[in-house]
């Protein structure tokens, strides 16, 4: 605890410092606030990285909405590559995923703004339709389309993989066990793209399951 405590005064005055005593702005100053404790924690709580919105929330006393707007300046503003730092969500959410084995659509539970505009920017840039019209943190999308996608970002033996696996899954005429098969190939494909991604992405992944 006394090591998290150090290393989140060191890294807040490294960066409150940088342009000079004063010269933050407030507004910044609360995202790095955001950013730190979702790195480092507070008290015996741990890093929040992984907690939920609502959960930080909570702890936090101030309203989901801000800790939802501080946890995207943080990302834009300090968690270094914007481009890794929602690759790393993004396939963090992509571990908890679930399937409508029906509509053979992928649902992603996504919070995080910054993973959530990057990954909708990048199905319109391959001009793949998704559906979050119930609900602004449930991304819906075939997964014919999120396919797409991840072939052009992540590596593409890992995703023959998940895309053979997925297709094996849908043999089965049980939906539960589809659906059960699909988390398990969900959650490797995310490591095992991350662990080729390397570098920010596998840390962010890390940072946000919680992964040793």
């Amino acid at each position: 605890m006394a090591v998290a405590l150090a290393s989140f005064s060191e890294e807040f005055l490294d960066c409150y410092l940088k342009f000079g005593l004063g010269s933050m702005p407030r507004a910044d100053i609360d995202a790095l606030v955001m950013h730190l404790l979702d790195r480092y924690g507070c008290g015996e709580s741990g890093p929040m990285a992984s907690l939920s919105n609502q959960t930080v929330s909570e702890r936090l006393r101030t309203p989901v909405a801000k800790v939802k707007k501080l946890r995207y300046e943080a990302a834009l503003k300090f968690g270094g590559s914007v481009e890794e730092q929602a690759m790393g969500r993004l396939l963090s959410a992509l571990a908890a995923a679930t399937l409508e084995p029906q509509e053979e659509k992928i649902c992603l539970v996504i919070e995080d703004s910054l993973a959530k505009n990057w990954l909708q920017g990048k199905l319109k840039l391959h001009q793949q339709i998704f559906d979050h019209s119930f609900n602004t943190e449930v991304i819906k999308v075939s997964a014919t389309g999120l396919f797409v996608v991840l072939e052009a970002l992540f590596d593409k033996k890992e995703l023959e993989s998940f895309k053979k696996g997925y297709e094996d899954a849908k043999k089965s005429k049980d939906a539960a066990q589809c659906i059960a098969l699909f988390k398990k190939l969900a959650k490797n494909f995310a490591e095992g793209a991350a662990n080729a991604a390397g570098g920010g992405v596998m840390a962010v992944l890390k940072f946000h399951l919680s992964l040793p």
